[in-house]
């Protein structure tokens, strides 16, 4: 069964990251985060009911969710701030490179091995994957562009790793999400309160949540039964996925730097997936 939920969040995240880039045309961007955040675990509300009693102080299990909202938080700020600058498309590339950070974070927190070549197509995939757009920020160079994409890759195989964690400790798939997202939501909103939202705005709000707390849910799901790296590996279609919807939505032909990068990402993970 996760190999289906890590198909459904893969298509369902490419459509909240294709509607990421409508927020971020109408609402201030840092504005608009911690609304989204709090309007994500609304949507889990009818699963709340479901999955092992919470264990909110129990533990390590404090400490994990704070981090998991931490690294969710940076992830969001990180993409808003890009795809503000670029094409979803473009954008959505930097998490899809989350495997190779799984990867190498299994192996401390998980109890997983990494080999030498492992290491290396790690290292083959960033270039791949980085080096094609690198220029594809405007207002941004090159430099900042990487850093940017590899702190939004660390921060989502961080979130990933994290997510199995939880598991392991017996959380469930609602207090994995629901505690992250108002965590991150109530930060953001302290940090950038959410002044000046006009009611037309709630629409576009509303849209992009439903899909990325399908997205969250269904992958969150899909990580707690089945391996993590499988699963990113599936994730990692989403740049491919968000060209095809950006061509239907635009009617024009999509960057092909984005088109070759989005290519390598999927060739090199699944290379990555398959030498494990």
């Amino acid at each position: 069964m996760f190999y289906l939920f890590a198909t459904g969040a893969a298509l369902s995240f490419a459509f909240g990251t294709f509607f990421t880039k409508g927020v971020t045309l109408r609402i201030s961007i840092f504005r608009a985060i911690g609304p989204l955040f709090l309007l994500n675990a609304l949507f889990a509300l009818p699963f709340l009911g479901t999955g092992p009693s919470w264990k909110l102080v129990s533990g390590t299990i404090p400490y994990l969710h704070l981090l998991a909202a931490l690294f969710s938080g940076l992830v969001a700020f990180t993409l808003f701030y890009m795809i503000s600058r670029s094409t979803a498309s473009a954008s959505s590339i930097a998490p899809a490179m989350a495997p190779a950070v799984v990867l190498i974070l299994s192996p401390l927190f998980l109890g997983s091995t990494i080999t030498w070549l492992q290491c290396v197509l790690v290292a083959f995939l960033l270039i791949v994957t980085l080096y094609p757009i690198r220029n594809s920020i405007a207002g941004i160079d090159s430099t900042k562009t990487i850093f940017f994409m590899i702190v939004a890759a660390v921060g989502n195989g961080a979130t990933t790793v994290l997510s199995k964690m939880l598991a392991e400790e017996g959380v469930g798939m609602p207090e994995t999400f629901v505690v992250r997202q108002i965590i991150a939501g109530l930060a953001f909103c302290i940090l950038f309160p959410p002044i000046g939202l006009k009611g037309r705005d709630f629409f576009e709000l509303v849209r992009r949540s439903a899909f990325m707390a399908v997205g969250w849910m269904t992958s969150i799901t899909a990580i707690q039964q089945g391996s993590p790296l499988v699963v990113q590996t599936f994730l990692a279609a989403i740049p491919l996925v968000v060209l095809l919807i950006e061509t239907i939505a635009y009617r024009k032909s999509p960057d092909s730097a984005v088109v070759l990068s989005a290519i390598l990402t999927v060739c090199a993970i699944a290379t990555l997936s398959l030498s494990v």
